[in-house]
């Protein structure tokens, strides 16, 4: 009893023909055009199951296949000069082939993902013997001299060096990152404070040069806020002199 092979059964037209082929033992390069012709639509006509989608490249390659057979059946006209003639079967023949190659591929893929799947492999690392290489140390300190290692030498200090010095540039100065807190009533109280004890003071003595930047600008903005509420009174002699920082008439006992 014959296996009788449906539309369906064939990934495409390439696969339909070379099957085709393969059944009538034709040669590839010297298809008989016309019984593979006559075969293809004979398979086409049980298509009733196959959706439009599915068998539009089955109707495109037998209107080639047609269009071939056409060809092939047609006189051929002798010409005064001889030229070779085209084969109408050349480009059906190189498309087979190439499909014929990927064919064969895909299948033997197929083969070594289902054999893979007999086999169980431990979660384990693989152990890799590596052979012990004898290393010729005659041979690689032939030409050197104590001159060349003390040079050398020299060389990885210095690159060594320059190492530190690039950690040490992007090292982090978390002195920067640390955030001081200063308020206007905090350095109110503190100016107060200096001039209870002592009588007076100056503004030289209360911002520092050596002030972190924000802590100057708050005490210089406390200086103006005292001598807003009269708290303190200021007063300077020379125009580029320190500017001599009093009780005022409002001043608390703070």
């Amino acid at each position: 009893m014959s296996v009788t092979f449906k539309l369906q059964d064939f990934e495409g037209p390439l696969d339909l023909l070379l099957y085709l082929i393969e059944k009538n033992k034709m040669n590839i390069y010297d298809i008989e055009i016309s019984a593979i012709t006559d075969q293809y639509m004979e398979y086409l006509e049980d298509s009733s199951q196959i959706e439009l989608e599915q068998l539009s490249d089955f109707i495109v390659m037998a209107s080639n296949l047609l269009l071939i057979k056409s060809k092939m059946l047609l006189p051929k006209q002798t010409k005064v000069e001889e030229e070779s003639e085209e084969d109408p079967r050349e480009e059906l023949v190189r498309k087979l082939l190439e499909y014929k190659k990927f064919k064969y591929v895909s299948d033997k893929l197929h083969e070594c993902q289902s054999a893979s799947y007999t086999y169980c492999f431990r979660n384990s690392s693989a152990h890799i013997d590596i052979p012990e290489v004898s290393i010729p140390y005659d041979e690689i300190l032939e030409n050197v001299t104590l001159q060349g290692l003390y040079r050398t030498f020299q060389e990885l200090i210095k690159q060594k060096e320059w190492e530190i010095r690039e950690k040490s540039d992007k090292k982090i100065d978390y002195n920067i990152l640390r955030k001081d807190v200063y308020t206007i009533e905090q350095k109110s109280i503190y100016i107060l404070q200096l001039i209870k004890l002592n009588q007076k003071t100056s503004f030289f003595e209360i911002c520092d040069k050596n002030m972190p930047k924000i802590e100057l600008i708050v005490s210089f903005m406390a200086l103006l806020e005292l001598v807003h509420k009269k708290k303190i009174i200021i007063t300077q002699v020379d125009p580029l002199g320190d500017i001599v920082i009093t009780g005022g008439c409002e001043c608390d006992e703070n």
